[in-house]
Formats: C-alpha cells, structure tokens, sequence
C-alpha cells in the first residue's frame, strides 16, 4: 500500500514538472509579467537605489518578460530612468488619548524611458500608490511585519502599472505616423495619466 503511494506521488511531480516546462516552451507567463515589445530587449536600469525592493522586483520582472537587462547603457538598449523611488508615513488616524491609531503610507514611483542615445521615448510619469495599517503599540513586532508586506506589495503593484504603461506606451508609439524627413527622431509619447483610484485622466 505504502509503495503504491509513494509511486503514485512520484508520478504526480513528474507529470506537473513536465506541465511545467511545456507551458514555458510555449511561452506562457507567469501572472503579473508583462509582454514587452520587441523594440524594449534590451534595457538598461538607471537610478533609484541600487540594492532597493523596488529594484530586484523590477529586474526580475523584465527577465520573466524575456528582456535583457544590461550592465551597462548600449547605443542599441534602451535606458529605463528611475526618478523617484520614495516611501513616506505619516499618521492618518488617533485614538481618544491622541495616539496614532493608523499610519498612511505613500509609494511614489516616477521614471522615464529614453533610447541608448539618450533621446525620449516616453515622457516622465509618476505612479502613487495609497496604504493604511493600524497601528497596536502592544504588539510592535507584529505592526512591523505587517508594514514591510504592504511595502514590499506596493512595489510590485508600482512595478506591474510602470512596466504596463511602458508596453502600451511603445507600442501606441510605434503605431503613430511618423512625420518629418527621414532618420527624424519621434516626439516622445504623452498619455493619459491613471490617479490613485485607477482612473485616467489627460495630463
């Protein structure tokens, strides 16, 4: 009974391995990983904190994006420029005695993306990202742990929209007619921003 088991589990690994590995040979995604146009496979990450969260998440997603993220900035990469990766608190309620009952915290994400000439290809966007938590002075450790999950999740939720507002970026850019002479460098793209809520609305 016990061998019979054993082998019927071994059988089960080994079929969801080969799943596995037949859905990454066609090309599937993970959830949250954006297609990148074929324009963006190279891209060199400049700014921001070089060992930050929002960081590693952001190198991570592009290579699951099957983007080459460079060492260094080439004439034939493009350049992702971080402007602004920053964290505030601040205190959003109090109790009866005056004491902080919940803290705000706001991620604030800006960045541009230029080609390996330094020239723009998407105009500068900030993402803000809103999160509360309650704040229990009997229970320090817990309130902490809690604080760094919701900051490590907004740096996904800010990395996902950048990354997402780049794809759909480039290619609405690509769609537009070119104008000038020949060899004519394109304006670069203004869309329209989301708020905080999700909505968009024009600059």
């Amino acid at each position: 009974m016990f061998k019979r088991r054993s082998g019927s589990v071994f059988f089960v690994r080994v079929f969801f391995i080969c799943a596995a590995i037949f859905l990454q040979s066609c090309g599937f995604h993970l959830r949250g990983l954006v297609e990148m146009p074929p324009e963006l496979k190279s891209i060199y990450i400049e700014g921001g904190l070089p060992n930050s969260q929002m960081r590693e998440i952001l190198r991570q997603k592009l290579i699951g994006s099957q983007v080459n993220v460079l060492e260094r900035p080439e004439k034939s990469g493009a350049v992702l420029r971080i402007l602004k990766d920053k964290i505030t608190r601040r205190i959003a309620s109090v109790n009866t005695l005056g004491q902080p009952n919940e803290y705000e915290l706001k991620y604030s994400l800006s960045y541009q993306l230029e080609d390996g000439r330094g020239r723009a290809l998407l105009v500068p966007r900030e993402i803000s990202l809103l999160r509360t938590y309650r704040y229990d002075p009997d229970n320090i450790l817990s309130v902490e742990e809690e604080a760094q999950r919701i900051k490590l999740e907004m740096a996904r939720s800010a990395v996902n929209q950048m990354l997402r507002q780049i794809s759909a970026g480039m290619r609405h850019r690509l769609k537009a007619p070119k104008a000038g002479t020949p060899g004519s460098v394109m304006a670069p793209v203004v869309e329209p921003q989301p708020d905080q809520a999700g909505n968009t609305s024009a600059p």
